[in-house]
């Protein structure tokens, strides 16, 4: 899997992220957590221009994966080390080893790290997904962004523009999302 490397800032706002998501449930599969984690993302970003977390998300064949914390997670099964990764990894434990795709939190999420409208996209995908099945996540998550990244090459990056537009974004939105992905690559030269 693709993935760009993240800030601290960005780091901690992931982490706040899955452990509000994990901490609404006593312990939860993985996939359903980044699919939670994909649907809150993809409609914040449709209805305010703006995502919830930097992480990419890369087409696999179930959906949706948040490539930084699936690798924060696999740090929970010794399949990696990394200082960036343990600042998630030693925030969740795996209650019972036989089902090292069950996590759960050891500590509370960092309200601070998250908006208003945070939450809000993330109260209504929990709300939403949290108690479907997971061939049925998979199912949802295979919306046009996953689609055109599957296409293209199986766990490649999916376009963030795409999120917004299978979550209906307006033209308008996307024109906005356009204008801001021009400006950070100004600012950034």
């Amino acid at each position: 899997m693709a993935r760009i490397k993240l800030t601290t800032d960005e780091i901690l706002k992931l982490k706040a992220v899955a452990l509000y998501v994990i901490n609404k449930f006593e312990a939860i599969d993985i996939l359903p957590l980044f699919k939670i984690i994909y649907f809150a993302d993809r409609e914040h970003y449709a209805v305010f221009g703006r995502r919830i977390i930097s992480d990419t998300f890369c087409a696999l064949k179930n959906g949706p994966v948040p490539s930084f914390l699936y690798d924060a997670i696999k740090v929970l099964s010794g399949g990696y080390t990394n200082s960036d990764l343990q600042i998630i990894s030693n925030s969740l434990q795996i209650p019972d080893k036989e089902f090292s795709y069950i996590i759960s939190a050891l500590e509370m999420p960092d309200l601070d790290e998250l908006s208003i409208s945070d939450i809000e996209m993330l109260n209504k995908s929990i709300s939403e997904n949290g108690s479907l099945p997971i061939h049925t996540l998979s199912k949802k998550s295979h919306d046009l962004a996953w689609q055109e990244a599957w296409n293209r090459a199986q766990n490649s990056p999916i376009e963030p523009i795409l999120m917004a537009r299978a979550a209906g974004a307006s033209e308008a939105t996307i024109e906005y999302i356009r204008e801001n992905e021009l400006f950070d690559k100004t600012v950034e030269a």
